[in-house]
């Protein structure tokens, strides 16, 4: 299967947000609880800075480095769908 473009992937967040219904969109801090949000069916996951920075056991509020925080959403994207 075709790993679909950046382009596509935004397009598509997008439809979801116009979608009938609501959209939930479950946080990730890690790439683990990016897969079993995955595994369970969601359309998207989030992340939270603070669920980041609380995992490498930094304090929320800008703590973490842009670098760190950069590596762990890059670990989490290329993982999942």
């Amino acid at each position: 299967m075709r790993q679909k473009s950046q382009r596509e992937q935004a397009e598509a967040f997008g439809r979801l947000h116009r979608e009938p219904g609501i959209l939930v969109l479950p946080n990730a801090w890690d790439v683990i609880t990016a897969r079993v949000i995955e595994t369970a069916g969601f359309s998207a996951i989030a992340t939270s800075s603070a669920g980041v920075a609380w995992a490498l056991g930094y304090v929320d509020g800008e703590r973490i480095s842009r670098g760190e925080m950069l590596a762990v959403v890059r670990r989490i994207a290329s993982a999942c769908r």
